[in-house]
């Protein structure tokens, strides 16, 4: 089986985004952009999404901070995301084996890519004694 992708979301009229995951490589998609569950609460050109704070239930003491770009805004998701050892299970078992959708541009920085990578990375199994 492939492995899964990130794909970009459209608002073009008759868009399925369904449709396109499978055609892709036949695996579902799960939306990962704002304001979905698995958003990422840095804004570039804006302070933090607190509602998208909230979804994660991370708690945040900088909520003014600005990130200036894309790569800003994903450096800081991804050390939220390996930090919260509480959520991961959570996120491997609702994004794992799935492609991921978001807005940005194929050639930007973009969350859903850490969590590509964070879902289907293999996971350390207990060691049998």
């Amino acid at each position: 089986m492939d492995s899964p992708l990130r794909l970009r979301l459209s608002r073009a009229a008759g868009f399925d985004l369904q449709a396109l995951s499978k055609a892709a490589n036949g695996l579902p998609a799960v939306n990962v952009a704002r304001p979905s569950a698995f958003g990422n609460p840095y804004v570039v050109g804006g302070p933090v999404d607190r509602k998208q704070v909230r979804r994660w239930g991370w708690n945040f003491g900088h909520l003014d901070y600005v990130c200036a770009d894309n790569m800003d805004a994903v450096r800081r998701f991804r050390a939220c995301l390996l930090t919260d050892e509480a959520i991961h299970s959570h996120v491997v078992k609702k994004l794992g084996g799935r492609n991921l959708a978001c807005w940005c541009e194929p050639d930007e920085d973009c969350h859903a890519d850490v969590l590509l990578w964070f879902a289907n990375r293999p996971q350390c199994q207990e060691v049998q004694q």
